[in-house]
């Protein structure tokens, strides 16, 4: 059963945000959340060495955050 609620799931439009090493920020227009999530983990696969933080977001809120740390990756929202 799915949440109207649900962010992850919205249908609206996303934007993938990748913020690299220097601090500056990349945006990238995504059709939906889900799309967004699949392409930030493909993003930290391809350039993560270069990146401290790739989030997605619709409608002005982050459903998804990916943080670098000593350890590798982590997903923190």
């Amino acid at each position: 059963m799915r949440k109207s609620s649900d962010p992850v799931r919205d249908p609206r439009p996303a934007n993938l945000v990748l913020v690299e090493q220097s601090g500056a920020k990349h945006e990238i227009p995504q059709p939906s959340a889900v799309e967004g999530v699949a392409e930030a983990e493909q993003a930290i696969d391809r350039h993560g060495r270069h990146l401290r933080e790739v989030k997605v977001v619709s409608r002005n809120k982050a459903v998804a955050r990916w943080k670098a740390d000593e350890l590798g990756w982590r997903r923190v929202a």
